[in-house]
């Protein structure tokens, strides 16, 4: 998808055939990262967000951010400060929990690395997450990628924005069915 600033939702379909909401302070985070110059470094951190219970639908409603301890370069994020905890537990008091984690990359068009695809692997053996899925998002220069981890199957898919129609609006109500109805 490609990366605009000032976001609004942006809706995905998952392997279920149900929906993720990933809202604009989530986006917005993420997009202050970019490693758009030579200097900036790699960035990442914590997804949080729950699982409707009538819909079965996800929303994504915060990331942390990198903090003071976390170790950084042009190519690696290591989180290792205790904020992101800190932001965990603060999140979880609100139900809000651990739905996975994002990073930048400093390519145009982002492609997960070995060691991407390691760490993901790991989590999905070693993470609980308050849904089915891990969220695993790299942000790259122009366009983002969305990746999730089945927690069951240990499958790991790629994700895509919904559908829209010609005035840009999305075609799945928030029941995750087409909305028939002219918008």
């Amino acid at each position: 998808m490609v990366i605009e600033s000032n976001f609004k939702c942006i809706k995905l379909k998952l392997p279920n055939n149900k929906v993720v909401d990933i809202l604009s302070s989530v986006l917005n985070e993420m997009y202050q990262w970019i490693q758009d110059s030579d200097e900036k470094l790699e960035s990442g951190g914590y997804i949080v967000g729950y699982k409707h219970e009538k819909t079965g639908h996800i929303s994504l409603e915060m990331a942390s951010h990198p903090y003071m301890l976390d170790i950084r370069n042009r190519v690696r994020f290591n989180m290792k400060d205790p904020q992101h905890m800190i932001f965990l537990k603060k999140a979880e008091r609100n139900k809000s929990y651990y739905m996975g984690v994002w990073h930048t990359h400093p390519q145009d068009i982002p492609s997960p690395s070995s060691i991407d695809w390691e760490d993901w692997k790991d989590s999905l053996k070693k993470e609980k997450s308050g849904c089915e899925y891990i969220f695993f998002i790299i942000v790259g220069i122009k366009e983002w990628r969305i990746w999730v981890g089945d927690l069951q199957s240990g499958i790991i898919s790629e994700i895509f924005e919904c559908e829209k129609n010609e005035e840009g609006l999305y075609k799945v109500s928030k029941y995750g069915k087409k909305n028939k109805s002219k918008f």
